[in-house]
């Protein structure tokens, strides 16, 4: 036999060119796996970046999930604050004004009133007066409770205190300086329980009380 019958191996240039790229494209675990063919290794691959796909998907989904929870739980509980905050008593002072004077005393008028949409169960208003630091006399603790008890909406609810006509000349002229405290307790339908303190100066210049603090901490006690 001759060379020519029998021809010399030569490599196989192109079939190993394309299993080197077959084998880069692929994860090393397929690309060095024994007996699996060129067309499988391509099916492999796309399966494989189908999956990925998937994974990829189904992680968005679980995090769009997550974020409409958030945003349902967010939204029930706007509702609900805005709802208790509309749905309440609100208790206020309109105004206090001098509106008799007569030959012993002058008498002072804290108008109280529920601003709010609802009435307010069990209130319990104070209105003390203090002049030069020192309480007036009646005006304070026991003696100056109001148990008012249901405040409706707009309604006004009136409590006098009676000023001696020589403290309150004394007031008028600018010798002395009054102050006037009010108090509430009070409670909305839902049982909460809500507290109302404001101050008020009398202005001898423009015979008018001018107010000079308050918040919704009350301490039940008037200074």
């Amino acid at each position: 036999m001759t060379s020519e019958d029998n021809p010399p191996n030569r490599p196989r240039t192109a079939s190993g060119t394309d299993a080197a790229i077959d084998s880069a494209a692929l994860d090393p675990d397929f690309a060095t796996a024994p007996g699996i063919l060129r067309d499988e290794r391509t099916v492999i691959r796309r399966l494989s970046n189908v999956l990925r796909f998937n994974d990829f998907m189904t992680m968005m989904m679980v995090v769009a999930t997550a974020f409409s929870a958030f945003a349902t739980w967010r939204t029930a509980h706007v509702t609900n604050l805005l709802f208790s905050v509309a749905e309440r008593p609100y208790i206020g002072v309109q105004e206090v004004t001098i509106d008799t004077i007569d030959a012993n005393f002058a008498r002072l008028v804290a108008d109280c009133r529920n601003y709010g949409n609802v009435p307010a169960n069990g209130a319990v208003m104070r209105v003390g007066v203090i002049i030069d630091g020192k309480p007036l006399a009646g005006s304070m603790l026991a003696a100056a409770t109001e148990n008012i008890g249901i405040v409706s909406p707009t309604v006004p609810h009136r409590i006098f205190r009676y000023v001696p006509r020589a403290m309150f000349d004394a007031v008028r002229v600018g010798r002395s300086r009054m102050i006037v405290r009010v108090l509430s307790n009070y409670r909305g339908p839902d049982e909460r329980q809500f507290c109302y303190s404001k101050m008020l100066t009398y202005d001898p210049r423009s015979n008018d009380f001018i107010p000079n603090g308050g918040n919704d901490q009350c301490d039940g006690q008037v200074y």
